[in-house]
C-alpha cells in the first residue's frame, strides 16, 4: 500500500463525504455505509480528523472491526484493499 501524506488543510467537504456515503462498503459491497477517515494519510494532530477527501465507504460492521483492530494499515493489508486507490478515484 502506497501512503500519500495529503490535504495538510484538513479540508471539510459535506458533498464530498456524501458521494462517498453513497458508495458500497469497500470491503462486502453492502450498500449501506459511512464515510471512513484514513487516520493514516494526513500528518499527525491531535483531536483532528483527516481531510475528508481521504475517506472510504465502509458498512458499520467492517467500520467498527476496523476501530476495534487498532493497525488501520495492517487491518486494510489483512483485507487485501487498498483504500487509497478509492480515494485516489473519488477524488478525480
Amino acid at each position: 500500500m502506497t501512503v500519500t501524506m495529503t490535504s495538510p488543510s484538513r479540508a471539510r467537504d459535506k458533498a464530498h463525504l456524501s458521494k462517498v456515503r453513497g458508495q458500497p462498503c469497500l470491503i462486502c459491497a453492502d450498500p449501506r455505509t459511512s464515510a471512513h477517515h484514513l487516520m493514516f494519510t494526513d500528518h499527525p494532530a491531535m483531536s483532528l480528523k483527516v481531510s475528508d477527501y481521504n475517506t472510504v465507504p465502509l458498512c458499520h460492521n467492517h467500520h467498527m472491526e476496523l476501530h476495534r483492530h487498532g493497525n488501520e494499515e495492517q487491518w486494510w493489508a489483512l483485507q487485501g484493499v487498498d483504500p487509497m486507490e478509492f480515494v485516489e478515484e473519488a477524488t478525480k
